[in-house]
């Protein structure tokens, strides 16, 4: 049911992205590397492992290479890490894994709570994984009573990074039982409480089950969340893809599906999404990076985009004769 609603959007909106604004442009860069060096910073977003590591996936071997070899300053995870059936890889990984096991900020997502409770729609089961990288003993980091959820603030470079972690299994289909009115409440509540400035970054994230979540939302707590964050991410399609939202098409945050790193489906390739942060005008520059490929490249088209803080999204155009990734992607739309 899940891979059905998906592939009915898509083939909505299949023609939806040829009225895409042309950006700007970001003069000077003609490689990633050049991209690494004129960021203030840069981090990195991942989902849908399914307890891949470095020793079972080559993908997930590549992503971890060149998450270090980029500077990222840490990984965002959107949920599915775990699998039941699949062992423990990705947790060895993270406890072996020094800075993994402190830079990375999981999600707890349904397969978080079938490896931990009875089943994926155990909710808040999963919020074991958080002891897994001692989140909880990470300055800045603020769980909530029910321990599946947090707001965590990260310092980098003079910069926060206001982090907001909900738990939307995919399980059980009610959106009302896995995606909690008072989960809806924290996040807009939380985001109003931040007194954004011009070195602050927001960041909203749930797993879903359908791709997307923004919907789910009363109209006074999507105003908040779209006018407010900066990124709104999903993931558990394993697609990548920007979503669009009535009304802030071209402005307000950002939303992206985050992908899959070991298990794409339908013409996303494996894969993760970079972030790196510009000044002067502050905005970030969101791709995402194919995982089998044998280097970091640049994308294009619908794997790059282009979110002024506090402003316009446009997709992200590099030096043409130098950027990948020129197949289009998927539009979600709500």
């Amino acid at each position: 049911m899940k891979c059905l609603a998906v592939l009915t959007v898509m083939a909505l909106v299949s023609g939806a992205t040829a009225q895409a604004p042309e950006s700007s442009g970001i003069p000077g860069i003609r490689t990633i590397e050049d991209l690494d060096k004129a960021a203030v910073f840069s981090f990195a977003i991942m989902s849908d492992n399914n307890s891949d590591s470095p020793k079972t996936a080559p993908e997930f071997a590549r992503m971890v290479k060149w998450i270090a070899e980029a500077g990222d300053a840490f990984v965002i995870g959107l949920g599915d890490h775990l699998d039941k059936g699949l062992g423990r890889s990705f947790l060895d990984f993270v406890a072996e894994n020094k800075w993994w096991h402190d830079h990375f900020y999981p999600n707890v997502a349904d397969h978080e709570n079938h490896f931990y409770g009875k089943g994926q729609g155990d909710w808040g089961a999963g919020k074991k994984i958080f002891d897994e990288v001692d989140l909880r003993s990470r300055k800045g980091v603020e769980i909530r009573p029910n321990g599946a959820e947090y707001y965590a603030k990260i310092p980098v470079k003079g910069y926060t990074v206001h982090l907001i972690q909900l738990s939307y299994p995919d399980e059980p289909p009610d959106p009302d039982v896995a995606f909690r009115p008072d989960s809806r409440k924290y996040l807009a509540d939380t985001i109003k409480k931040i007194d954004k400035g011009e070195k602050d970054i927001i960041i909203a994230c749930a797993h879903s089950r359908y791709g997307w979540w923004t919907y789910l939302l009363s109209d006074e707590q999507r105003k908040v969340v779209m006018e407010k964050a900066d990124l709104v991410l999903s993931a558990t399609v394993h697609v990548f893809a920007r979503i669009p939202v009535d009304g802030y098409e071209e402005r307000g945050a950002l939303c992206v599906n985050t992908g899959s790193i070991t298990y794409p489906r339908f013409f996303t390739p494996p894969g993760y999404v970079q972030v790196h942060v510009l000044e002067n005008p502050l905005r970030l520059v969101v791709q995402y990076i194919h995982a089998n490929l044998e280097q970091r490249q640049l994308q294009s088209g619908e794997y790059a985009w282009l979110k002024y803080i506090n402003g316009k999204i446009e997709p992200a155009k590099f030096a043409a004769d130098m950027a990948l990734g020129t197949q289009a992607g998927a539009s979600l739309i709500p």
